[in-house]
């Protein structure tokens, strides 16, 4: 297993060194193209798993008002409450969770774990061009890149959230983002922005779909 998943990881590794070389040694550039590649390949599958999510939040939110009245008629004995609780998505034909949207997300995972891994390989000392526009060394954290990544996260945060979602969920993707960015480098920092604006495009394309079939 640890031989594939090396292997696994060496592709990216692989695919960001060529696109450096593409670039004449600007590993920026391939940075943030690779990020954008491999972003705009999954995104037929992230705006299924998003529609599929907030046509599940839709679908508890209905069933609210039902909800509320089965904790307060059965606030003092727990385990009668979770059981009417659960008639009721069972009647409902919902389930609590979207399992299916949990499982499709985490097999992503393995795909960004690979793109951090070759940004991460990219930056080390000597490998290729490190500068990118104002920024002379993005193997550093720079302000500029943090403000601007945390900026795409969370527009592409506005832009995807569900209906009646609190404001500190949408808060929250902006203020990570910008303390990653911080944190380990700007190089990561451009990885971060890529996929800010991929995400901007997907919940687009999300809100474009549900206008058209009539959920907006």
């Amino acid at each position: 297993m640890s031989g594939l998943w090396g292997a696994f990881l060496e592709l990216f590794q692989v695919g960001l060194f060529w696109l450096t070389q593409f670039y004449g040694g600007h590993v920026a550039s391939a940075i943030v193209s690779l990020s954008l590649l491999v972003r705009l390949m999954l995104l037929p599958v992230t705006v299924r798993l998003s529609l599929r999510a907030r046509a599940h939040g839709r679908a508890v939110r209905a069933l609210r008002p039902e909800l509320d009245r089965v904790r307060e008629r059965w606030a003092d004995t727990p385990e009668r409450m979770a059981a009417e609780t659960m008639a009721v998505y069972q009647r409902a034909g919902v389930s609590p969770v979207d399992v299916g949207v949990l499982r499709s997300s985490l097999l992503q995972t393995p795909i960004f774990i690979g793109l951090y891994h070759a940004v991460r390989g990219a930056l080390t000392p000597g490998v290729g061009r490190r500068s990118f526009l104002w920024v002379a060394d993005i193997a550093r954290p720079d302000v500029g890149v943090a403000v601007l990544a945390s900026l795409a996260a969370g527009i592409s945060a506005w832009v995807g959230a569900n209906e009646n979602q609190p404001a500190w969920t949408l808060a929250l993707p902006t203020v990570l983002t910008g303390a990653m960015a911080l944190a380990i480098s700007a190089g990561f920092g451009l990885y971060l922005l890529a996929s800010g604006l991929v995400g901007t495009l997907q919940g687009l394309l999300v809100m474009r779909i549900e206008g058209r079939d009539g959920h907006a």
